[in-house]
């Protein structure tokens, strides 16, 4: 139950961020590199699979993120940093 929360938490993140990213290009839609592209499609598809209760999940966790202090906050993206290095390293 642990995993599956952390893994929403993660997830969540990632597409918050993502779509932060984007949203914050504006219409720089066009100026975005393929590969950016791509990674917002897949995105947007993984957050339509997911069934409600998860996106509800994710959206609280989102939240409680957005109201950690910035240290905190620093902090939680240096180690999801580090953790998607070791996989890509592990590849």
């Amino acid at each position: 139950m642990k995993t599956r929360k952390i893994t929403l938490l993660v997830l969540g993140l990632f597409l918050f961020l993502s779509a932060e990213r984007t949203l914050a290009a504006g219409d720089d839609w066009l100026h975005l590199s393929p590969k950016d592209k791509e990674r917002v499609r897949r995105n947007i598809d993984r957050w339509e699979k997911l069934p409600p209760q998860d996106k509800d999940r994710v959206r609280e966790e989102y939240d409680n993120y957005r109201r950690l202090p910035k240290d905190q906050r620093d902090r939680i993206k240096q180690r999801y940093d580090e953790h998607q290095r070791r996989d890509r390293d592990r590849d």
